[in-house]
């Protein structure tokens, strides 16, 4: 008998946490935080105390009290006893917080199966990030073609297109069928064709589920269905016509097409592309990953960090030293606004008293509306750029399909049930398939071969 619980992910955006039960096996799908996590009860600087263990997300029923699951350490500040580790494996699809950020709670002896190139991302994240929560575990690295075996089950991580780089989604072997796991996954960026990898395997796999996402499945998505060639040529035309003024782009840090399309950006417009420190420390770290192609920092006249010039970290002092002159200061910048292209970032929006951009500057915002986790208010931002008459841009490529994508790939997949999952409208589902399943948060649903919900 296979069972299926989700734990989260349920009626949300984020906070994926799937636990597949066959026989002796029991193997999560995502361990994530969602992007609204204790909203009802933190706020600003009110957060769960840290020292505490999860002793303040129990009490307000945030995560659920699942024996054998957490760490000793995570739960010796509470009155919920540790169990020796019950679980046969979990399986991560991407890097992005709310698939993987409440492993920083989980057993360390429980293995950790994700992608190559999503463990050398982390390894920068945990490096330059307050916001991480991950922590050391049994980490079992794999990629495209690798097979993972855990009790009994065999998974197949099929890689898809995302906004963050090493993106699986995952065909899950069990007793009864397959399930297919789309993780977050799009078909109009630049590695489409992974995507469509994954919905001509799971098509044949012909699965007795499809647990699949629904970030953008809702009765109004204003956003539009850019491709980051859109991204490209759109901002190539505000960067062309931005004349002798700053020219300034805000990101999600760890979407390397993004950098790439920056970059490139930059290029075309006879300008240097100037990163955060903690974006140089990424594409550094990804030289290692010789997969994942992107700009070398350390080689490329057309790219440089730029220094905050505050008391910085030891990471960020090692950083100089090895960049050297490619380091630049807002006194560097100011000096010729028109030579670059600059990521600011939300956190430090401050750094626009240094620079003193010349009034009209463009200021393109290339995120989502909704859904970063360190982003600040809509209206926060407007203030600083109206503060110094910054002209606002927004060009961005979703990392999510469309409503009318989800349609066609639940249709093309054809499984016995679907179960959706990482969305607010779940019962826009039953519009793609009659055998929609909606998933009650911690509540088992049994499959069998034969079932159709």
């Amino acid at each position: 008998m296979t069972k299926i619980t989700c734990y989260g992910g349920v009626a949300q955006i984020g906070g994926n946490k799937i636990l597949v039960e066959d026989r002796e096996a029991r193997v999560w799908l995502d361990m994530g935080q969602p992007f609204d996590y204790g909203s009802d009860f933190f706020a600003d600087f009110l957060t769960a105390r840290t020292r505490y263990g999860l002793r303040d997300h129990f009490a307000l029923d945030l995560i659920p009290q699942i024996p054998g699951l957490y760490s000793a350490e995570a739960l010796e500040p509470t009155k919920f006893l540790w169990k020796p580790p019950e679980f046969s494996a979990i399986l991560i699809t991407h890097v992005h917080s709310d698939h993987v950020n409440h492993l920083g709670y989980v057993d360390p002896a429980i293995p950790v199966h994700l992608g190559a190139g999503t463990r050398t991302i982390l390894d920068s994240w945990e490096t330059t990030s307050t916001f991480v929560n991950v922590k050391a575990h049994d980490f079992r690295t794999f990629r495209t073609g690798d097979t993972i075996r855990a009790d009994g089950i065999e998974a197949e991580p099929i890689h898809v297109d995302h906004s963050a780089p090493a993106a699986y989604g995952y065909l899950v072997h069990t007793s009864e069928g397959t399930i297919a796991y789309t993780g977050d996954l799009r078909r109009h960026g630049p590695l489409r064709q992974l995507t469509d990898d994954f919905v001509e395997r799971a098509t044949k796999a012909r699965p007795i589920a499809l647990i699949t996402e629904g970030s953008r499945v809702t009765p109004h998505d204003t956003r539009q269905n850019l491709t980051e060639a859109d991204v490209k040529a759109g901002a190539l035309e505000i960067v062309r016509g931005a004349g002798g003024k700053l020219s300034m782009v805000t990101f999600p840090g760890r979407d390397v097409d993004r950098i790439r399309t920056f970059f490139e950006v930059a290029k075309g417009a006879g300008r240097k592309f100037v990163v955060d420190m903690r974006t140089a420390h990424l594409l550094l770290t990804l030289k290692n990953d010789k997969r994942l192609k992107v700009p070398d920092i350390e080689k490329e006249d057309s790219l440089c960090a730029y220094s905050r010039q505050q008391q910085p970290k030891r990471w960020e002092t090692e950083l100089e030293k090895r960049l050297k002159d490619k380091v630049l200061t807002a006194e560097d910048i100011q000096k010729r606004p028109e030579d670059f292209v600059l990521q600011v970032e939300f956190p430090h929006l401050a750094e626009l008293i240094d620079l003193e951009p010349p009034p009209g500057s463009p200021f393109i915002h290339s995120k989502s509306e909704a859904f970063d986790e360190e982003d600040i208010s809509d209206r926060v931002l407007q203030n600083w750029l109206d503060r110094f008459r910054l002209v606002r841009h927004q060009l961005h490529a979703s990392g999510h399909m469309s409503e009318d994508e989800i349609a066609e790939m639940v249709r093309t997949i054809r499984p016995k049930i679907v179960v959706p999952v990482h969305t607010e409208h779940p019962e826009r589902f039953t519009r793609f398939s009659p055998h929609v399943v909606q998933p009650v948060r911690e509540q088992a649903m049994t499959l069998t071969a034969g079932s159709t919900g």
